[in-house]
């Protein structure tokens, strides 16, 4: 429900399908469109125009069986993108076998997310790219405030390349949001660029130096 309604407010046309009529309820306003109907019947997807759609995501949840169907059905439509969730490793070969082009272990992800924001002192957002690097959204310390962006010396002493400053303007939100209203970015900002109260730095680098770099800094009280 999360995914579906994130991708229309972004401007996207979402199909929603699900079998339970309650959850259909709850969706109705928060997409473009939304059918209750069974996923494993190929006629009832076609007749919504499921083999019209640039990318599917199966988030069936437990039901397994029902997943690879539905996943099956997808390929032989001839949808290109297939994102689907899994529990397992075995569960994802199976799926990868079947058609799915993109497999996800929901749980997991958010889970080393969540670990990886815990650990890193200041950090609001950590997101993986791959096994040895990531982005982070890392919250200006009071120490910084003031001084110029030079003075991290980010590429030569901490190994990490900025990407942008995030202007926080109001500051009484919720912290995980990667985009608000009222923020704006300054990218690639000059090395003279002096930190403001509020100001959040996003970089990428390899964990390791993400969390020695972050970790200076005591948290916030």
């Amino acid at each position: 429900m999360s995914l579906a309604e994130t991708l229309y407010t972004g401007g996207e046309e979402v199909i929603a399908v699900d079998a339970d009529m309650d959850r259909i309820e709850q969706m109705k306003d928060r997409v473009s469109h939304v059918v209750q109907l069974d996923s494993t019947d190929p006629d009832a997807l076609k007749s919504i125009g499921a083999d019209q759609v640039d990318t599917a995501v199966v988030a069936i949840g437990e039901n397994f069986e029902a997943s690879v169907v539905t996943t099956a059905i997808l390929k032989e439509l001839g949808i290109e993108e297939i994102i689907v969730r899994a529990y397992t490793e075995r569960e994802k070969k199976i799926l990868l076998l079947i058609g799915a082009t993109r497999v996800l272990f929901v749980e997991d992800e958010m889970g080393r997310r969540t670990g990886k924001a815990i650990s890193g002192s200041r950090i609001i957002d950590y997101i993986e790219l791959c096994p040895t690097h990531s982005i982070v959204q890392w919250q200006a310390p009071e120490g910084l405030i003031g001084k110029p962006l030079s003075e991290l010396n980010l590429s030569e002493k901490e190994g990490l390349t900025l990407l942008a400053v995030r202007k926080r303007d109001d500051l009484s939100g919720e912290k995980t949001l990667w985009k608000r209203e009222k923020d704006r970015l300054e990218l690639n900002p000059s090395p003279e660029y002096r930190l403001e109260r509020g100001d959040v730095l996003i970089f990428i680098g390899k964990h390791q130096d993400l969390m020695r770099f972050t970790g200076k800094w005591p948290s916030p009280s």
